[in-house]
Order: structure tokens, then C-alpha cells, then sequence
């Protein structure tokens, strides 16, 4: 895991711009196959926690809220606008803890799960930011037998692996963020990430503590569409997407990601974090 920041200092390498596009041309092209091996599934359902816990408590100078954001290049990006909008503000103790090249399709090459409980074991974090899924629209292989992305055994076991990174953050006591993929600039590249976030949000409606949260809007012109440059919170027209057409430009789009996150913690959890 790269070094983790907590200061409003731009991260100066931000990981999987050659990955995620390669991902997208694995979507353009039909019968792309995956080498990917994955840990077998349970192949059972995902269950509803059924935990009651505790309202978010307001956070103070003396006891600030810890959130943990993780995530792939994406969640980077999130963190990083968290950086620059919460960096200083004595609410919060942030810890950025994304991977670039990262996802869910690829237990193999980076274990989230594993991960994750070993980050919520050593922070202590009350609020879980995830921003991921842009390197996950690929096949894998389950037991050496090729699952095709977009089938309905691929939805199963991929929504088993979100329902496990929820249940986790969960039986902790912390809530989560599950921050949606934005809109894409290549249209089949973002049908792919609306089929991704269908899930995030099905699981997040499944699972109480966790909200899931929108940004295809929040990315989109007037007519609904991709368009890299928007206007922040300040009236100001600022690059907001990288050129690649799928990454969130610093510092202006990751500002727009990181405070409307963090309003709709404020709205959801009724805190108030100063934003």
C-alpha cells in the first residue's frame, strides 16, 4: 500500500491510468478474455446485516471523525479532493488508502477484503469512503472455468464480493460511503459502470449503514452528458476530467467529488463536518 496522507500536499503519482484504459478496451472488444483468477465464491446469496448500530456521533476537535478511503485510481482521486477540502479541518482525521490498478475482479492481484479488515483493524474508522470499479468490467475465472462479465452468474459473484466489503466495514460499527463510477466519455465503457453501480446500489439499499451515492449527474452537462469541464462550488469553470475520459482531474474535479461526498455524509448521517 503506497504511503498514506492526511495533509492537503497533491499525491504526486496517481496509479492505473494504463490499466483502466485497457479495461476499457476490453469492454469495446467482444469475447475479451480474462487470465484473471479468483478465490472460489460461496455462491450464496448476499444477506442483509442484521446489526443495529449507533447513529454517527458529532465530531469534535478532540474527537474527530476518522474516514477511511479506499478504492482504486478512482478512489484516489476521491481521497485525494478529501485531501485538499478536509485536510486541515480538525473534524476529521482522514486516511487515504486507495489502490490504483485495484477492483473486485481480481481478488488475485489485490485482495480488498483482506485488506480492508486489516485498514479497519488498525484505524478505527467511523466512515468508509469507496470509490472502485473502474478497472472491473472484465471475465474472471472462478476454479479455472472463465466467468463472462455482464452474465447473471458474473452479477452473482461480484455482488457477493460488494456484499462482503459492506458486511465488513459494518460489523465494526463504521458506516460507508459507497461512492458511485461517474459518467464515462466512451459510451460503452460507461453502460459498463452503470451495470456496476446497478449493483452498488442494490447492495448498499441491502445492507443498513451503507448509502450509496450517485455521481453520474454530478459529472454530466446539462443534457445528461460527458463533459470534462464543470463549474464548482465557487461559480468557476474548472477541469474536471483527466483526458483519458475516465479519471477525475486535481485539483477542480477532485474538489467537486470530495465536497459533494461529504454532504451527503452531513445530509444522510446528520453530522456536521464543516464543509
Amino acid at each position: 500500500m503506497r504511503e498514506l496522507r492526511t495533509d492537503k500536499v497533491a499525491i504526486p503519482t496517481r496509479f492505473a491510468r494504463g490499466a483502466v484504459v485497457a479495461v476499457t478496451c476490453c469492454v469495446l472488444i467482444a469475447g475479451c478474455k480474462s487470465n484473471a483468477s479468483g478465490a472460489p465464491p460461496s455462491h450464496k446469496a448476499p444477506t442483509t446485516t442484521t446489526t443495529t448500530l449507533p447513529r454517527l456521533h458529532q465530531p469534535t476537535d478532540t474527537k474527530p471523525m476518522t474516514i477511511l478511503d479506499v478504492g482504486d485510481s478512482l478512489g484516489e482521486d476521491l481521497g485525494l479532493g478529501l485531501g485538499y477540502t478536509m485536510g486541515t479541518n480538525p473534524l476529521v482525521h482522514l486516511i487515504q488508502a486507495a489502490h490504483g490498478d485495484s477492483g473486485l475482479a481480481r481478488p488475485d492481484f489485490y485482495n480488498w477484503p483482506s485488506v480492508l479488515a486489516a485498514d479497519l483493524a488498525k484505524y478505527h474508522p467511523q466512515m468508509v469512503t469507496i470509490l472502485i470499479g473502474a478497472n472491473d468490467a472484465q471475465n474472471f475465472l472462478v476454479n479455472g472455468e472463465p466467468v463472462v462479465f455482464g452474465t447473471a452468474q458474473w452479477h452473482t459473484i461480484y455482488a457477493e464480493r460488494v456484499a462482503l466489503m459492506m458486511n465488513e466495514t459494518l460489523k465494526t460499527g463504521a458506516k460507508m460511503l459507497w461512492v458511485g463510477l461517474p459518467i464515462m466519455q466512451d459510451p460503452t465503457f460507461g453502460a459498463a459502470m452503470q451495470t456496476l453501480n446497478a449493483i452498488y446500489r442494490a447492495q448498499a439499499a441491502a445492507h443498513r449503514g451503507v448509502e450509496f451515492f450517485s455521481t453520474w449527474s454530478l459529472f454530466s452537462n446539462a443534457q445528461g452528458l460527458y463533459t470534462a469541464y464543470l463549474t464548482n462550488s465557487s461559480g468557476q469553470t474548472v477541469l474536471a476530467r483527466d483526458s483519458d475520459g475516465i479519471h477525475i482531474a486535481p485539483p477542480g474535479g477532485c474538489d467537486i467529488i470530495a465536497i459533494a461526498a461529504v454532504k451527503e455524509i452531513e445530509a444522510y448521517w446528520r453530522v456536521h463536518l464543516g464543509v
